[in-house]
């Protein structure tokens, strides 16, 4: 196995600042598990590292590298300084794997007959993100649609937290709430905003395509939505705290979107 080029280094350094992401249109998914995952989703990277001082089972990179030896991708090895200079973990377990950003189309998206998405407003914490894609792909979310403000989806944390979600849900970002507003309204899907005292969202006979607006828990979602009358939903919840974790909402919205679903088929 050839070390990493200086090149590659430098690489790997930019790509851990969402800048650099943006400039190469590339990303890092960080340990075995997200590698593996990405294999299953035929996810192919565009190269992987390998540590020379690999942390924890050996055995499972060992058949990690082998996997990327059959569908011809290069795996190249990196000193443990310069690992972990690139590395996002404090005590990484030696695998990381560069995959390009996939882009996809909203307005092919939005064409379909059934379907559900989140529109993320003021999301900032990627373990929150990474949380909300993985339950997003669990629930067969079609997609998210992450308004400006919001933290990256390739951010090496909410990649990691995603646990592989980030592989099946396509992301759109950078968008504005008029852009979605109107791409919405011109596809024919309702919006529905999480909001506390809102319309009890267990009570709601959802149709077929379906967006759920989610906040941040420090300052919610932006005006722009009340300002539009869109119709606003709620969780049933005690008064003992004030509103559920953002990625919480998101999920119990998602499964009980989900449910619904499977039983009108």
């Amino acid at each position: 196995m050839e070390t990493i080029s200086k090149a590659r280094l430098k690489l790997l350094r930019a790509l851990t600042q969402r800048k650099g992401r943006e400039e190469q249109s590339l990303y890092i998914a960080e340990g075995p598990y997200l590698l593996d995952e990405a294999l299953k989703a035929q996810v192919m990277p565009r190269f992987v590292v390998i540590s020379d001082t690999p942390a924890g089972r050996r055995d499972k990179v060992q058949a990690l590298m082998e996997r990327c030896a059959r569908e011809n991708i290069e795996c190249v090895s990196a000193g443990e300084a310069d690992f972990g200079e690139c590395a996002d973990t404090v005590n990484s377990q030696g695998v990381l794997a560069v995959f390009a950003i996939p882009q996809y189309e909203l307005a092919t998206l939005l064409e379909r007959h059934d379907l559900t998405l989140l529109v993320l407003d003021n999301i900032r914490e990627p373990g929150n993100l990474g949380a909300i894609c993985r339950h997003a792909a669990a629930f067969d979310c079609g997609g998210l649609l992450l308004l400006k403000g919001c933290v990256d989806a390739w951010n090496n944390k909410a990649v990691r937290a995603s646990m592989g979600g980030i592989f099946h849900v396509p992301v759109f970002a950078d968008l504005t709430p008029e852009d979605v507003m109107q791409q919405l309204n011109a596809h024919g899907v309702w919006p529905y905003v999480a909001a506390r005292g809102g319309k009890p969202a267990f009570e709601i006979d959802f149709p077929p395509k379906t967006a759920f607006i989610i906040g941040g828990e420090t300052e919610g979602v932006q005006p722009f939505w009340n300002e539009r009358d869109v119709i606003g939903i709620g969780l049933p919840q005690t008064d003992k705290v004030e509103s559920c974790n953002a990625a919480v909402a998101a999920s119990i919205l998602m499964a009980w979107r989900f449910q619904g679903r499977r039983k009108d088929r």
